[in-house]
Order: C-alpha cells, then structure tokens, then sequence
C-alpha cells in the first residue's frame, strides 16, 4: 500500500536522524495558505545544530519523473512570485531514483526521501548530497512489466510509427491488425505509465514517442530478463527442399515467421546457412508436411531448418512478407532484441539496427 502525504511526513518524523548533519527542527502541514500558495508542508531546518532555512515543501507520495516535473516548477512558480528568495524548495518522496534526481537537480530544487537519499543545495550556504541507499517502498516503483510480453507491444508500436497515433484506438487497431491480442484496458495502463515516465507525450490528437531511445533500451533490460525465462530450445530438421517446407506450411497456414540470424540474412544485415523460424506448434508444422509428402526429418546435429515453438505473442507483432510462399520477417524492433542477446555476432547487427530505429528508418 502507498503512503499517504500525512504517513510520509509522520515517517519522516520518525527518521529524522538519518539526515545529520542536517536537522529537521520543524515540520508541520500548513494550516492556511501561505501568500495564495498552499504547500503540503512547512520545514524549518538547522545544519551543525545553527538555523539554516526555511522550505517550502512538495510531498511526492508517487515520485514519476512527469509528477517530479509538475511539483517542482510549482514551487518555482510561487516562490517566485511570492518574490520571497530566501525559501527554499524542498520535495520530498519515499523514493527518488536517479533520474528523478537528475530532473530535481537540473530545475533546483533540493530533495529528500524516507531511504535517507537527499541532495540539498543552498547556494553559498550548503550542499549536502547524500545516494545509494535502496528503495525501501517497492510499493512507490512505477508499474511493472509494461516492457515485457503483450504489455511490451504498446512500446514497438510507438517505435514503429515514429509520426505517432491519433488516437488510443488507433493504436490498438494498429496492434490487433498485426496478429496480437490486446486490450484497450491494457493499452491505457500501459501509456499512463509511459506517460508518468517522460516516455511519450499524449495530447487529444496525438500519442507518439519524445524518448525513443529511452524506450528502446527499457525494453531492450525487460527483454533479456524475459527471454532468459522463457527462452525455448529450437528443433533441429534436415529438409532437402526448404521452398516446398515453406510452401506447405503458407498453404496449410502454419503460424511461422522468420527470426534470428535468417530473418537477419532477408534484411540483408547478415548472412548465414540456417533456417530460423518462429512456429506456434512444431508438432503441427511436422504432421503437415507429412501429409504433403515433404521431407522434414529430425537431425540435431546438421539440420538447416529450425523451429522454435512459441506462444508469445510478441513474435507475430507486424510481420512482413518478402515474397509470396515464403515466412514473414519479424520487425525491426523484435529482431534488434533478438540480436542484442545473441552474442558474439548479433550485437555488431543490433548496433546497425538500432541506428536505424531511432532515425525512424524501420521495416515493420
């Protein structure tokens, strides 16, 4: 469960000592407006046991780089205009991460959180920074998991279409239209959070991507940490006639799709003599091509053709076709994460891919 604003300031009550040399003298909710403004707090704070400052406080019970951002041009804004420079801008959080803390450096705006995390700088009086300490309020962390299986195709999408969407259900349709499955429920949970994050920039008429990178490398960590998981073990045949395996598997309409180093070969980014293959059902993919009189014969050691049995969705996301009778290709985006982890030769292909993602320069 998050904490509240009165259970933040009672927690930091209780941790004050964690602070020193600073010290928190006073804390208190404001009562009443304080010159039209009315903070969630009021800090009156000592350094070396001498009266230092008096703040102005911002409670950040979900401290999302987006609501970091609002509170602290806030305080800004009213200090300012209160034009009573002596106050200093103070938030506090359960947790700040790192990039919270570059955001709250960059406006000036000094900060706190109940790890014992702070950075408070008062020109030509004090500077005091202190990190490291590990969130202990999970609860406070941003939602989890949007970068990994059918969460994770609302960021490919973005990437994809650089221009972005007009609308959250063309975003969907954009998604659905490409062999996936999601929801308009999902969907919304996951742009929040992207939102709350400083990923993509919603208005009325446009969702669409302002960090690609960021989001890229986001889903580049949930990936490998997904895969590591789930990752299956390919099945290896020996097919003297791959055109004819291909052509049974579009007619009989086996679910496949080209992957790893081959779909890397149709990109013309690699080269390579196996044939890889995403299929939603190995044991289909064979008992077809038995009944077409293809030969697909089981061979773990010199076999060209490999399938890879998965129910992920992920892999079926906006697949194109390079010619008739042949497998989709997966996605730019799909095949730069695949590349990523397949070392030693795919990072050198994930690093041309990747160039060409963030210039919007995509097949998919």
């Amino acid at each position: 469960m998050r904490l509240t604003e009165k259970e933040i300031i009672e927690e930091l009550r209780k941790s004050s000592s964690q602070y020193r040399p600073l010290v928190i003298d006073q804390l208190y909710e404001q009562a009443r407006p304080f010159g039209g403004f009315q903070a969630d707090a009021i800090a009156e704070v000592s350094f070396v046991d001498k009266p230092c400052f008096k703040a102005l406080v911002e409670i950040a019970t979900i401290a999302t780089p987006k609501s970091i951002v609002e509170k602290c041009r806030r305080l800004l804004d009213y200090i300012r205009s209160l034009d009573r420079p002596e106050l200093v801008p103070l938030l506090i959080a359960p947790y700040i991460g790192s990039r919270q803390a570059n955001i709250l450096t960059a406006e000036g705006v000094s900060w706190l959180d109940l790890c014992g995390n702070m950075c408070v700088n008062i020109p030509s009086k004090i500077y005091i920074e202190r990190t490291g300490n590990k969130n202990k309020y999970p609860d406070t962390a941003p939602i989890k998991k949007i970068f990994q299986g059918i969460s994770s195709l609302v960021s490919r999408a973005l990437l994809l279409r650089p221009k972005g969407f007009k609308s959250q259900y063309e975003l969907v349709d954009f998604i659905n239209s490409r062999g996936a499955n999601i929801t308009a429920a999902t969907v919304s949970r996951v742009l929040k959070s992207l939102e709350e994050d400083l990923l993509i920039r919603k208005t009325k008429s446009l969702i669409s991507a302002i960090d690609a990178e960021k989001l890229l490398d986001n889903l580049t960590g949930d990936y490998i940490d997904y895969t590591k998981r789930r990752r299956a073990k390919p099945y290896k045949f020996a097919a003297d006639e791959i055109s004819k395996v291909f052509y049974v598997f579009f007619d009989r309409q086996v679910a496949n799709v080209a992957c790893g180093f081959y779909a890397a070969k149709l990109r013309g980014l690699a080269e390579t003599d196996q044939v890889i293959l995403f299929v939603k059902d190995v044991q289909k993919a064979k008992k077809e091509t038995e009944l077409q009189m293809v030969e697909m014969i089981p061979d773990a050691e010199f076999g060209q053709l490999s399938l890879i049995e998965t129910q992920d969705p992920c892999v079926w996301f906006n697949s194109s076709r390079a010619q008739p009778f042949t497998p989709g290709i997966i996605d730019d985006i799909e095949l730069y994460l695949e590349m990523v982890i397949d070392t030693p030769r795919g990072p050198k292909i994930a690093k041309s891919l990747k160039s060409r993602i963030l210039k919007g320069q995509i097949d998919g």
